[in-house]
């Protein structure tokens, strides 16, 4: 008959000690074992890590602009939407740059006769300065055609001088228009320098105010003050940090994992993560993995990702995360009490024409009361320790283990 239970006891002092004869042996009374079905069960395989967590987006705000804060829109731990403000420079010094500026593009369009800034299809043949030198010069042109007319004459009707007076007008009159043409070009172009000019001084208007960041990426960001660093009357210089955000309604977990499970993690995998502030795990996703393994600490770090509505989870804290790797179908669990291990070697007994029979095996994770066994085991049935320490060839009885006993056999994953 084949071995068909696998009897197992706690390891006591007897274990190492050599067999008896076999006379001897078949006079000992049997000793009464509890069996237990060897239990295979579908296991999620995980890897734990250990990192800090950080806010999904951390950001410091500075001044763009030198000047006096005179209000202050937020404090520490506020919650900020993006585009809300955070704090005030006085602006009156660019309000007064601004006006002298609109003030500069007006005068400049005044002398062009415009009340605003043409488009880049402008004619300056339209302008009352150019109309006005045109017809000068169409008027002297006609002069000149008149004197022409007398002046070539036999004899002439006009003297030399006088004719050559009229012609120098009409010459005169032409480079006048041109020059006009000129003059409204440039009178433009300083018009348009102006204006960016005063969009510049606009645009520091606007810098007087401390915005919160918006992403165009991420509008839903929200943000919490993690520090500020101004405070009312403060004379702030420009790219002076005012403010520190982050943005934490999803959190970010990074931790290092050993080379050994370069294979093993993958974006998309399930994970949760613990910190001491809290007895229950967070839900969250591996993320991103880094394509190098660090050749100092032969590991590569792994991000992982998890809703924090309510802010319970701190950027900056310590965390451990778990990593489900995956799942193994069919894996074998004994109970705990039925491994013996001495000498560094791991065995179960089972049971053959009612004497101990010894296996050594490979053992793997511990869940619960029951422990994986990962090699050498080829057995349906091992015995729960109920007497003494068993040896190899042993007599044995077995007996049903009490009612209560056999429903707490369960590994606690499933």
């Amino acid at each position: 008959m084949g071995i068909t239970l696998l009897a197992l006891g706690m390891l006591t002092a007897g274990c190492g000690k050599p067999a008896a004869p076999a006379g001897s042996r078949a006079q000992a009374k049997p000793i009464e074992v509890e069996v237990a079905p060897v239990l295979r069960r579908d296991i999620a395989r995980s890897i734990d890590l250990t990192g800090t967590l950080f806010g999904q987006e951390e950001v410091t705000v500075s001044s763009k602009l030198a000047g006096r804060i005179i209000r202050l829109d937020h404090d520490l731990g506020d919650v900020v939407a993006p585009g809300q403000p955070l704090a005030q420079i006085e602006k009156t010094d660019v309000e007064l740059a601004l006006g002298e500026r609109r003030a500069a593009v007006a005068a400049s369009l005044a002398k062009l006769g415009l009340t605003s800034l043409p488009g880049d299809d402008f004619d300056p043949a339209s302008l009352p300065a150019i109309r006005r030198a045109r017809a000068e010069e169409a008027n002297a042109q006609a002069r000149f055609e008149r004197a022409r007319q007398l002046f070539e004459q036999t004899p002439p009707l006009i003297s030399a001088q006088d004719f050559a007076d009229i012609r120098t007008q009409s010459e005169v009159a032409s480079r006048s228009a041109e020059v006009e043409v000129l003059t409204a070009r440039a009178l433009i172009a300083e018009a348009r320098t102006q204006t960016a000019a005063v969009r510049t001084a606009e645009q520091l208007l606007v810098d007087t105010q401390v915005l919160a960041p918006a992403p165009p990426d991420a509008p839903n960001l929200i943000y919490r003050v993690a520090e500020r660093r101004v405070s009312v009357g403060e004379m702030v210089t420009p790219g002076q940090a005012l403010f520190r955000l982050v943005a934490s309604d999803r959190i970010k977990f990074r931790g290092a994992a050993p080379e050994r499970f370069a294979g093993r993690v993958q974006a998309g995998q399930a994970a949760t993560l613990s910190i001491e502030a809290f007895e229950r795990p967070f839900p969250a996703t591996v993320t991103r993995i880094s394509p190098q393994i660090d050749p100092a600490t032969r590991s590569f770090e792994v991000e992982i990702e998890a809703e924090n509505p309510d802010g319970r989870l701190k950027p900056g804290a310590f965390a451990r995360a778990v990593v489900i790797t995956g799942t193994d179908p069919g894996v074998s669990f004994v109970p705990a009490a039925a491994v013996s291990t001495f000498a560094g070697v791991q065995k179960v007994y089972g049971v053959k024409d009612s004497k101990a029979v010894e296996v050594r095996i490979l053992t793997g994770v511990r869940d619960g009361g029951f422990i994986e066994v990962v090699g050498g085991l080829n057995l349906d049935h091992v015995v729960i320790s109920s007497a003494g320490g068993l040896s190899n060839g042993a007599p044995v009885t077995v007996v049903e283990p009490p009612a209560a006993v056999r429903a707490s056999e369960r590994p606690t994953g499933g």
